[in-house]
């Protein structure tokens, strides 16, 4: 049962990270000033703070729904244009957003229900999860997506690690223009 749990969760992840589909209606990437704050056993690997460069919004392209954003970190760029490559391609995150530094990097993508967060740090891949939607993971907390007023607000958000089952909280707010 565990193992088809985690097996999910993955798929889960994979699906609302890697999806992509031919529809074209997507917003422009913003760039933004922001930080994210992370507490649990995971920062002594993570860090503490996850300082957030670039949002897009609406792009159905990249994670297959339209009321989702993905963010990266600072000194990077998601591409306006859908991607060229396929989701199960290895390089199609870097296909899709331009890192400043690829080794230490993360990117997450998130519903009001659900989030999907890759963090590299010196190069080793950290994937963690939540699904208040489907109940596959560890439910998500307080997430609120307030696509009209441009803001998204993480107030004791968590995520498992998808390999080890600790938890990382996230709190932040972040604005896009």
């Amino acid at each position: 049962m565990k193992n088809l749990k985690k097996l999910s969760t993955v798929l889960i992840a994979l699906l609302f990270f890697l999806s992509c589909t031919a529809d074209a209606d997507q917003q422009n990437n913003t760039t933004v000033d922001g930080e994210i704050q992370l507490s649990g056993e995971d920062t002594t690997s993570v860090g503490t703070t996850l300082k957030v460069g670039a949002i897009a919004y609406g792009r159905k392209d990249l994670t297959g729904i339209e009321a989702s954003i993905v963010i990266a970190p600072f000194g990077s760029t998601i591409s306006e244009g859908s991607p060229t490559l396929a989701p199960t391609d290895p390089a199609y995150v870097r296909s899709i957003i331009n890192f400043k530094d690829d080794k230490n990097a993360f990117v997450i993508v998130v519903t009001q229900e659900l989030i999907s967060m890759v963090i590299v740090t010196n190069g080793v891949e950290r994937r963690y999860v939540c699904d208040s939607k489907f109940n596959t993971s560890v439910t998500c907390g307080s997430i609120t997506l307030d696509a009209q007023n441009k803001t998204l607000i993480f107030n004791n958000s968590t995520v498992k690690n998808t390999d080890t089952d600790t938890i990382l909280t996230l709190n932040g707010t972040l604005n896009w223009n």
